[in-house]
Protein backbone atom coordinates (compact mmCIF):
# COMPACT_ATOMS: atom_id res chain seq x y z
CA UNK A 1 0.00 0.00 0.00
CA UNK A 2 1.26 3.44 -0.88
CA UNK A 3 0.19 6.23 1.45
CA UNK A 4 -0.55 9.53 -0.24
CA UNK A 5 -2.05 12.93 0.51
CA UNK A 6 -4.93 13.88 -1.76
CA UNK A 7 -4.17 17.54 -2.35
CA UNK A 8 -5.73 19.31 -5.30
CA UNK A 9 -3.54 19.20 -8.38
CA UNK A 10 -3.16 22.40 -10.37
CA UNK A 11 -5.47 21.05 -13.12
CA UNK A 12 -8.20 20.20 -10.65
CA UNK A 13 -7.82 23.51 -8.83
CA UNK A 14 -8.16 25.52 -12.05
CA UNK A 15 -11.23 23.54 -13.11
CA UNK A 16 -12.97 23.94 -9.78
CA UNK A 17 -12.17 27.66 -9.61
CA UNK A 18 -13.77 28.08 -13.04
CA UNK A 19 -16.84 26.18 -11.88
CA UNK A 20 -17.14 28.40 -8.81
CA UNK A 21 -16.89 31.52 -10.99
CA UNK A 22 -19.62 30.14 -13.26
CA UNK A 23 -21.90 29.41 -10.33
CA UNK A 24 -21.57 32.79 -8.67
CA UNK A 25 -24.12 32.48 -5.86
CA UNK A 26 -24.86 29.00 -4.61
CA UNK A 27 -27.77 28.01 -6.82
CA UNK A 28 -29.38 24.59 -6.81
CA UNK A 29 -27.99 23.89 -10.28
CA UNK A 30 -24.46 24.54 -9.10
CA UNK A 31 -25.03 22.44 -6.00
CA UNK A 32 -26.02 19.58 -8.26
CA UNK A 33 -22.94 20.15 -10.43
CA UNK A 34 -20.64 19.68 -7.46
CA UNK A 35 -22.51 16.58 -6.31
CA UNK A 36 -24.02 17.87 -3.06
CA UNK A 37 -27.54 18.62 -4.27
CA UNK A 38 -29.04 16.30 -1.68
CA UNK A 39 -27.44 18.34 1.12
CA UNK A 40 -29.03 21.57 -0.09
CA UNK A 41 -32.56 20.20 -0.11
CA UNK A 42 -32.71 18.70 3.36
CA UNK A 43 -33.87 15.25 4.25
CA UNK A 44 -36.63 13.88 2.03
CA UNK A 45 -39.88 12.76 3.56
CA UNK A 46 -39.69 9.12 4.49
CA UNK A 47 -35.91 8.72 4.57
CA UNK A 48 -32.56 10.20 5.49
CA UNK A 49 -30.29 12.14 3.18
CA UNK A 50 -27.93 9.19 2.91
CA UNK A 51 -30.75 6.89 1.87
CA UNK A 52 -31.83 9.34 -0.82
CA UNK A 53 -28.42 9.95 -2.32
CA UNK A 54 -28.16 10.48 -6.07
CA UNK A 55 -24.41 9.96 -6.15
CA UNK A 56 -22.78 6.73 -7.29
CA UNK A 57 -20.36 6.75 -4.39
CA UNK A 58 -23.09 7.07 -1.75
CA UNK A 59 -25.13 3.95 -2.48
CA UNK A 60 -26.91 2.55 0.60
CA UNK A 61 -25.27 -0.39 2.29
CA UNK A 62 -26.73 -3.70 1.08
CA UNK A 63 -28.99 -5.31 3.68
CA UNK A 64 -29.59 -8.65 2.01
CA UNK A 65 -26.70 -9.24 -0.34
CA UNK A 66 -25.62 -7.35 -3.47
CA UNK A 67 -27.99 -8.87 -6.03
CA UNK A 68 -30.71 -6.21 -5.81
CA UNK A 69 -29.13 -3.31 -3.96
CA UNK A 70 -26.00 -2.58 -5.99
CA UNK A 71 -26.03 0.00 -8.76
CA UNK A 72 -23.75 -2.21 -10.82
CA UNK A 73 -20.47 -0.25 -10.87
CA UNK A 74 -17.20 -1.00 -9.04
CA UNK A 75 -16.85 0.72 -5.68
CA UNK A 76 -14.59 3.70 -5.15
CA UNK A 77 -11.15 2.64 -3.83
CA UNK A 78 -10.27 3.75 -0.32
CA UNK A 79 -8.37 7.04 -0.06
CA UNK A 80 -4.64 6.43 0.12
CA UNK A 81 -4.72 3.18 -1.83
CA UNK A 82 -3.69 2.34 -5.36
CA UNK A 83 -0.68 4.45 -6.19
CA UNK A 84 0.56 8.01 -5.98
CA UNK A 85 -1.41 11.15 -6.68
CA UNK A 86 -1.30 12.61 -10.19
CA UNK A 87 2.27 13.78 -10.74
CA UNK A 88 4.82 14.29 -13.52
CA UNK A 89 4.47 10.67 -14.70
CA UNK A 90 0.65 10.76 -14.83
CA UNK A 91 -1.01 10.72 -18.29
CA UNK A 92 -2.18 14.32 -18.05
CA UNK A 93 -5.50 15.45 -19.49
CA UNK A 94 -6.99 12.81 -21.79
CA UNK A 95 -9.59 13.35 -24.53
CA UNK A 96 -11.65 10.54 -26.01
CA UNK A 97 -14.28 10.82 -28.75
CA UNK A 98 -17.24 8.54 -29.19
CA UNK A 99 -16.90 6.11 -32.09
CA UNK A 100 -19.86 3.80 -31.45
CA UNK A 101 -23.24 4.23 -29.79
CA UNK A 102 -25.43 1.17 -29.32
CA UNK A 103 -29.06 1.58 -28.29
CA UNK A 104 -29.70 -2.08 -29.09
CA UNK A 105 -28.10 -2.87 -32.44
CA UNK A 106 -28.21 -6.59 -31.65
CA UNK A 107 -31.79 -7.15 -30.56
CA UNK A 108 -30.94 -10.67 -29.43
CA UNK A 109 -28.38 -9.41 -26.91
CA UNK A 110 -29.25 -8.41 -23.37
CA UNK A 111 -29.87 -4.77 -22.59
CA UNK A 112 -27.12 -2.69 -21.01
CA UNK A 113 -27.59 -0.40 -18.06
CA UNK A 114 -27.56 -0.18 -14.29
CA UNK A 115 -29.78 -1.04 -11.34
CA UNK A 116 -30.81 2.60 -11.09
CA UNK A 117 -33.36 2.21 -8.31
CA UNK A 118 -31.21 -0.34 -6.46
CA UNK A 119 -34.10 -2.76 -6.27
CA UNK A 120 -35.40 -5.82 -8.09
CA UNK A 121 -38.74 -5.35 -9.86
CA UNK A 122 -39.82 -8.62 -11.50
CA UNK A 123 -43.54 -7.68 -11.24
CA UNK A 124 -45.70 -4.57 -11.18
CA UNK A 125 -46.24 -4.87 -7.44
CA UNK A 126 -42.49 -4.73 -6.80
CA UNK A 127 -41.95 -1.55 -8.82
CA UNK A 128 -40.35 1.34 -6.92
CA UNK A 129 -42.98 3.75 -8.32
CA UNK A 130 -46.72 3.40 -8.80
CA UNK A 131 -48.29 2.59 -12.16
CA UNK A 132 -51.61 1.38 -13.54
CA UNK A 133 -50.25 -0.61 -16.47
CA UNK A 134 -50.99 -4.31 -16.65
CA UNK A 135 -48.47 -7.08 -16.06
CA UNK A 136 -48.01 -7.80 -19.76
CA UNK A 137 -47.06 -4.21 -20.52
CA UNK A 138 -44.79 -4.10 -17.47
CA UNK A 139 -43.04 -7.25 -18.65
CA UNK A 140 -42.38 -5.56 -21.98
CA UNK A 141 -40.88 -2.36 -20.60
CA UNK A 142 -40.45 -2.00 -16.86
CA UNK A 143 -39.47 -5.46 -15.73
CA UNK A 144 -35.81 -5.80 -14.76
CA UNK A 145 -33.59 -7.09 -17.55
CA UNK A 146 -31.70 -9.50 -15.30
CA UNK A 147 -31.79 -10.97 -11.80
CA UNK A 148 -29.64 -8.13 -10.44
CA UNK A 149 -32.23 -5.45 -11.07
CA UNK A 150 -30.88 -3.98 -14.34
CA UNK A 151 -33.21 -1.19 -15.50
CA UNK A 152 -33.58 -0.31 -19.17
CA UNK A 153 -37.16 0.25 -20.27
CA UNK A 154 -35.76 2.47 -23.03
CA UNK A 155 -34.33 -0.61 -24.77
CA UNK A 156 -37.80 -1.79 -25.84
CA UNK A 157 -38.99 1.78 -26.39
CA UNK A 158 -36.24 2.39 -28.96
CA UNK A 159 -37.15 -0.95 -30.57
CA UNK A 160 -40.75 0.25 -30.88
CA UNK A 161 -39.66 3.53 -32.48
CA UNK A 162 -37.45 1.59 -34.91
CA UNK A 163 -40.55 -0.18 -36.19
CA UNK A 164 -41.97 3.20 -37.23
CA UNK A 165 -39.05 3.86 -39.55
CA UNK A 166 -35.35 3.24 -40.12
CA UNK A 167 -34.50 6.68 -38.75
CA UNK A 168 -34.94 5.34 -35.22
CA UNK A 169 -33.21 2.00 -35.79
CA UNK A 170 -30.16 1.63 -33.52
CA UNK A 171 -27.95 0.57 -36.42
CA UNK A 172 -28.93 3.71 -38.36
CA UNK A 173 -28.32 5.94 -35.34
CA UNK A 174 -24.81 4.51 -35.11
CA UNK A 175 -24.27 5.06 -38.85
CA UNK A 176 -25.03 8.75 -38.38
CA UNK A 177 -22.39 8.85 -35.66
CA UNK A 178 -19.95 7.15 -38.03
CA UNK A 179 -20.73 9.83 -40.61
CA UNK A 180 -19.90 12.55 -38.09
CA UNK A 181 -23.40 13.99 -37.75
CA UNK A 182 -23.26 13.95 -33.95
CA UNK A 183 -20.94 12.70 -31.24
CA UNK A 184 -19.35 13.46 -27.90
CA UNK A 185 -15.91 14.08 -26.42
CA UNK A 186 -15.02 12.85 -22.94
CA UNK A 187 -12.27 14.55 -20.97
CA UNK A 188 -10.50 12.75 -18.11
CA UNK A 189 -8.34 14.89 -15.83
CA UNK A 190 -6.29 14.41 -12.67
CA UNK A 191 -5.92 10.64 -13.15
CA UNK A 192 -2.80 9.16 -11.60
CA UNK A 193 -2.43 6.63 -14.43
CA UNK A 194 -2.87 3.53 -12.26
CA UNK A 195 -5.72 1.03 -11.99
CA UNK A 196 -6.84 2.64 -8.72
CA UNK A 197 -7.55 6.33 -8.19
CA UNK A 198 -10.17 7.45 -5.70
CA UNK A 199 -10.78 10.88 -7.25
CA UNK A 200 -10.65 12.01 -10.90
CA UNK A 201 -12.56 14.60 -12.93
CA UNK A 202 -14.67 13.71 -15.97
CA UNK A 203 -16.34 16.08 -18.43
CA UNK A 204 -18.64 15.23 -21.33
CA UNK A 205 -18.87 17.57 -24.34
CA UNK A 206 -21.73 16.80 -26.75
CA UNK A 207 -20.60 17.41 -30.34
CA UNK A 208 -22.49 18.60 -33.43
CA UNK A 209 -20.09 17.08 -35.96
CA UNK A 210 -16.50 17.01 -37.16
CA UNK A 211 -14.55 20.02 -38.40
CA UNK A 212 -14.58 20.19 -42.18
CA UNK A 213 -10.95 21.31 -42.51
CA UNK A 214 -11.36 22.00 -46.23
CA UNK A 215 -13.95 24.69 -45.51
CA UNK A 216 -11.46 27.08 -43.93
CA UNK A 217 -13.47 28.49 -41.04
CA UNK A 218 -14.27 26.11 -38.17
CA UNK A 219 -17.54 24.43 -39.08
CA UNK A 220 -19.04 20.97 -39.02
CA UNK A 221 -19.46 18.87 -42.15
CA UNK A 222 -16.38 16.68 -42.10
CA UNK A 223 -16.36 12.92 -41.75
CA UNK A 224 -14.34 11.33 -38.94
CA UNK A 225 -11.48 9.03 -39.83
CA UNK A 226 -11.34 7.81 -36.21
CA UNK A 227 -7.73 8.73 -35.63
CA UNK A 228 -6.34 11.05 -32.98
CA UNK A 229 -6.35 13.98 -35.44
CA UNK A 230 -10.16 14.20 -35.65
CA UNK A 231 -11.51 17.53 -34.43
CA UNK A 232 -15.05 17.20 -33.07
CA UNK A 233 -17.02 20.44 -32.89
CA UNK A 234 -18.31 20.81 -29.36
CA UNK A 235 -21.94 21.95 -28.95
CA UNK A 236 -21.87 25.53 -27.69
CA UNK A 237 -25.17 25.05 -25.83
CA UNK A 238 -23.35 23.04 -23.18
CA UNK A 239 -20.26 25.19 -22.74
CA UNK A 240 -19.59 26.38 -19.20
CA UNK A 241 -16.58 28.63 -18.55
CA UNK A 242 -13.88 29.11 -21.19
CA UNK A 243 -13.10 25.45 -21.96
CA UNK A 244 -15.30 23.45 -19.61
CA UNK A 245 -18.60 21.57 -19.90
CA UNK A 246 -21.73 22.00 -17.84
CA UNK A 247 -21.66 18.20 -17.66
CA UNK A 248 -18.82 17.78 -15.19
CA UNK A 249 -18.46 15.00 -12.64
CA UNK A 250 -16.30 15.69 -9.61
CA UNK A 251 -17.65 12.41 -8.20
CA UNK A 252 -15.58 10.02 -10.30
CA UNK A 253 -12.90 7.40 -9.71
CA UNK A 254 -11.01 4.46 -11.22
CA UNK A 255 -11.22 0.95 -9.78
CA UNK A 256 -9.53 -2.07 -11.34
CA UNK A 257 -8.80 0.03 -14.40
CA UNK A 258 -12.49 0.89 -14.82
CA UNK A 259 -13.65 4.51 -14.79
CA UNK A 260 -16.86 5.43 -12.95
CA UNK A 261 -18.48 8.89 -13.09
CA UNK A 262 -21.87 10.19 -12.00
CA UNK A 263 -23.68 13.26 -13.35
CA UNK A 264 -26.75 14.99 -11.99
CA UNK A 265 -27.71 15.69 -15.62
CA UNK A 266 -26.25 14.58 -18.94
CA UNK A 267 -27.42 15.26 -22.50
CA UNK A 268 -26.55 13.23 -25.60
CA UNK A 269 -27.85 14.86 -28.81
CA UNK A 270 -28.70 12.43 -31.64
CA UNK A 271 -29.55 13.45 -35.20
CA UNK A 272 -32.38 12.22 -37.41
CA UNK A 273 -32.32 12.17 -41.24
CA UNK A 274 -33.28 15.44 -42.87
CA UNK A 275 -33.60 17.31 -39.57
CA UNK A 276 -31.00 19.88 -38.52
CA UNK A 277 -32.30 19.89 -34.95
CA UNK A 278 -30.91 17.00 -32.88
CA UNK A 279 -33.03 14.99 -30.49
CA UNK A 280 -31.57 15.65 -27.05
CA UNK A 281 -31.53 12.57 -24.84
CA UNK A 282 -31.59 14.20 -21.40
CA UNK A 283 -30.67 11.81 -18.60
CA UNK A 284 -31.05 12.61 -14.92
CA UNK A 285 -28.74 11.02 -12.36
CA UNK A 286 -26.62 9.52 -15.12
CA UNK A 287 -23.70 7.15 -14.68
CA UNK A 288 -20.82 6.24 -16.99
CA UNK A 289 -18.64 3.18 -16.43
CA UNK A 290 -15.98 1.86 -18.81
CA UNK A 291 -12.55 0.24 -18.95
CA UNK A 292 -9.53 2.46 -19.58
CA UNK A 293 -7.39 0.93 -22.33
CA UNK A 294 -4.19 2.24 -23.92
CA UNK A 295 -4.76 3.71 -27.37
CA UNK A 296 -1.45 4.64 -28.97
CA UNK A 297 0.21 7.14 -26.67
CA UNK A 298 -3.07 7.97 -24.97
CA UNK A 299 -6.14 6.16 -23.62
CA UNK A 300 -9.69 5.25 -24.57
CA UNK A 301 -12.78 3.74 -22.96
CA UNK A 302 -13.99 0.26 -23.91
CA UNK A 303 -17.00 -1.77 -22.80
CA UNK A 304 -18.56 1.42 -21.59
CA UNK A 305 -22.13 1.78 -20.37
CA UNK A 306 -24.05 5.04 -20.00
CA UNK A 307 -27.33 4.94 -18.11
CA UNK A 308 -29.79 7.18 -16.33
CA UNK A 309 -33.37 8.30 -15.79
CA UNK A 310 -35.13 9.76 -18.83
CA UNK A 311 -38.03 11.97 -17.69
CA UNK A 312 -41.11 11.55 -19.87
CA UNK A 313 -41.49 15.34 -19.81
CA UNK A 314 -38.04 15.72 -21.40
CA UNK A 315 -38.55 12.80 -23.75
CA UNK A 316 -41.91 13.98 -25.10
CA UNK A 317 -40.68 17.57 -25.43
CA UNK A 318 -38.07 16.23 -27.83
CA UNK A 319 -40.40 13.82 -29.65
CA UNK A 320 -43.04 16.48 -30.32
CA UNK A 321 -40.59 18.65 -32.29
CA UNK A 322 -39.24 15.90 -34.59
CA UNK A 323 -39.34 16.83 -38.25
CA UNK A 324 -40.44 14.04 -40.58
CA UNK A 325 -39.09 14.44 -44.07
CA UNK A 326 -40.51 11.23 -45.53
CA UNK A 327 -41.39 8.40 -43.13
CA UNK A 328 -44.42 6.14 -42.71
CA UNK A 329 -46.31 8.00 -45.42
CA UNK A 330 -45.75 11.39 -43.83
CA UNK A 331 -43.82 14.12 -45.60
CA UNK A 332 -42.51 17.48 -44.41
CA UNK A 333 -44.36 17.62 -41.10
CA UNK A 334 -43.53 17.96 -37.43
CA UNK A 335 -44.92 15.34 -35.07
CA UNK A 336 -46.58 18.11 -33.08
CA UNK A 337 -48.57 19.40 -36.07
CA UNK A 338 -52.36 19.12 -35.82
CA UNK A 339 -53.67 15.88 -37.28
CA UNK A 340 -50.32 14.07 -37.50
CA UNK A 341 -51.23 10.52 -36.42
CA UNK A 342 -47.85 9.36 -35.06
CA UNK A 343 -47.43 11.45 -31.91
CA UNK A 344 -50.39 9.99 -29.96
CA UNK A 345 -49.36 6.30 -30.28
CA UNK A 346 -45.71 7.18 -29.57
CA UNK A 347 -46.80 9.07 -26.45
CA UNK A 348 -48.82 6.08 -25.30
CA UNK A 349 -45.80 3.80 -25.61
CA UNK A 350 -43.61 6.31 -23.75
CA UNK A 351 -46.16 6.54 -20.95
CA UNK A 352 -46.48 2.74 -20.81
CA UNK A 353 -42.70 2.51 -20.53
CA UNK A 354 -42.39 4.52 -17.30
CA UNK A 355 -40.66 2.42 -14.65
CA UNK A 356 -38.88 4.91 -12.36
CA UNK A 357 -39.12 8.21 -10.58
CA UNK A 358 -36.93 10.86 -12.16
CA UNK A 359 -35.23 11.45 -8.79
CA UNK A 360 -33.81 8.59 -6.75
CA UNK A 361 -34.76 10.26 -3.48
CA UNK A 362 -38.38 9.51 -4.45
CA UNK A 363 -37.88 5.79 -5.09
CA UNK A 364 -40.15 3.49 -3.07
CA UNK A 365 -42.21 6.41 -1.78
CA UNK A 366 -45.48 5.37 -3.44
CA UNK A 367 -45.22 8.09 -6.09
CA UNK A 368 -46.28 7.76 -9.75
CA UNK A 369 -43.63 6.72 -12.26
CA UNK A 370 -42.50 9.72 -14.28
CA UNK A 371 -39.35 8.50 -16.05
CA UNK A 372 -38.03 5.76 -18.30
CA UNK A 373 -34.84 3.95 -17.38
CA UNK A 374 -32.24 4.04 -20.15
CA UNK A 375 -28.95 2.35 -20.90
CA UNK A 376 -26.66 2.55 -23.91
CA UNK A 377 -23.31 1.03 -24.80
CA UNK A 378 -20.57 3.29 -26.19
CA UNK A 379 -16.98 2.93 -27.40
CA UNK A 380 -14.40 5.70 -27.71
CA UNK A 381 -11.01 6.42 -29.26
CA UNK A 382 -8.22 8.80 -28.26
CA UNK A 383 -8.13 12.27 -29.82
CA UNK A 384 -5.39 14.86 -29.46
CA UNK A 385 -7.72 17.81 -28.93
CA UNK A 386 -11.39 18.29 -28.06
CA UNK A 387 -12.06 20.66 -30.96
CA UNK A 388 -13.60 24.17 -30.96
CA UNK A 389 -17.07 25.10 -29.73
CA UNK A 390 -19.68 25.73 -32.41
CA UNK A 391 -23.34 26.70 -32.70
CA UNK A 392 -26.07 24.63 -34.26
CA UNK A 393 -27.42 26.00 -37.57
CA UNK A 394 -30.05 28.69 -37.08
CA UNK A 395 -32.68 26.43 -38.63
CA UNK A 396 -32.06 23.89 -35.88
CA UNK A 397 -33.04 26.31 -33.13
CA UNK A 398 -36.01 27.92 -34.88
CA UNK A 399 -39.36 27.70 -33.11
CA UNK A 400 -41.55 24.70 -33.86
CA UNK A 401 -45.06 23.60 -32.92
CA UNK A 402 -46.49 27.12 -33.19
CA UNK A 403 -49.62 26.24 -35.18
CA UNK A 404 -53.04 26.33 -33.57
CA UNK A 405 -53.82 22.85 -32.32
CA UNK A 406 -50.17 21.79 -32.11
CA UNK A 407 -49.03 19.54 -29.29
CA UNK A 408 -48.16 22.06 -26.56
CA UNK A 409 -44.84 22.61 -24.82
CA UNK A 410 -44.40 20.45 -21.71
CA UNK A 411 -46.94 17.88 -22.81
CA UNK A 412 -46.55 14.92 -20.47
CA UNK A 413 -48.17 11.66 -19.43
CA UNK A 414 -51.18 11.77 -17.11
CA UNK A 415 -49.83 10.60 -13.73
CA UNK A 416 -53.19 9.10 -12.79
CA UNK A 417 -53.76 7.16 -16.02
CA UNK A 418 -50.60 5.66 -17.53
Amino acid sequence: MVTRTRGLSRARLLLRVSLIVACGTGSAACAALFGFERLSEGEPEGGTASEASTEAGDAPEPEAGPSCTDLGVPNRPAAGEGGADAGPDAPGTIHMAMRMVDFGIDTTAKADGFNLDRACSPTVTTSTCTTQIDEETFNKYGRDKDDKGLDNAGFELIAYLARLGDAFAPVEINKRLQNGEFGAVIRLADWNGTNEDDSVIVEVFPAIGVWDVDSGAPQAGGKPVFTSSDLWMRDNRFKNVVDTSIFTSANAWVTGGRLVASFQKLTIPVTLPGDLKPVDIILSEAFVSGSLVQDGTSWKLEKTVLGGRWRTLDLLNQVRTIYVKDTAGLKNVYLCDPGVPIYAPVKKQVCDGRDLRSASREDSMNMPCDAVSAGVKIETYAVDMPGPFADLPAAATAMRCEKDGSVPLNDDCDPASP
